[in-house]
């Protein structure tokens, strides 16, 4: 029957295992290109405190301007993320810094988004996630730096649960 087949069972076994081997190698491909197509972000495979080092090098260093650290870290959290596509720094969604005494000062964008985000218990790169958007896209949003396209405002409306025409323009 192997000759049949065109070979010994055990060369049959081989090489079904080297195309399974492929088919792994192609699907982990695919992931990576769906992380990349979605996000500008770099898949980082060491740990989280050798990317904190490094960042925070690169702030003692000058590379990163920022006020802190902590606000470099900030900063770097959304050009990272895992081979799994989640974030490597994690951080929870900054309180809303504008009084509602100051609408001047108040980001109406950030006003409505940033109490959905600390209720899911999401961070703005979590949103970008859920939203299938870049990290940057969702953070951009956030700061009224942009003006999304309609399809870029359904999905992160649909991420927090929301109808479209609720998500501030």
């Amino acid at each position: 029957m192997s000759e049949l087949i065109g070979g010994s069972s055990n060369d049959i076994w081989k090489r079904l295992q080297r195309n399974i081997e492929r088919q792994n190698e192609l699907d982990h491909a695919r992931r990576l290109a769906a992380i990349r197509a979605q996000s500008h972000a770099l898949v980082w495979a060491g740990s989280q405190a050798e990317l904190v080092a490094l960042v925070s090098g690169w702030y003692q260093s000058g590379l990163i301007v920022a006020a802190s650290v902590e606000d470099a870290l900030d900063k770097a959290a959304i050009h990272f993320v895992k081979p799994d596509g989640t974030l490597v720094l994690r951080f929870p969604a900054p309180a809303q810094q504008a009084t509602s005494a100051d609408p001047q000062a108040q980001n109406h964008r950030q006003a409505f988004v940033l109490p959905l985000l600390e209720k899911k218990g999401w961070s703005t790169g979590d949103w970008a996630i859920e939203s299938q958007v870049s990290p940057a896209t969702a953070q951009d949003y956030l700061a009224n730096t942009t003006k999304p396209y309609r399809s870029t405002r359904a999905k992160l409306a649909k991420a927090l649960g929301v109808p479209v025409q609720q998500l501030p323009h």
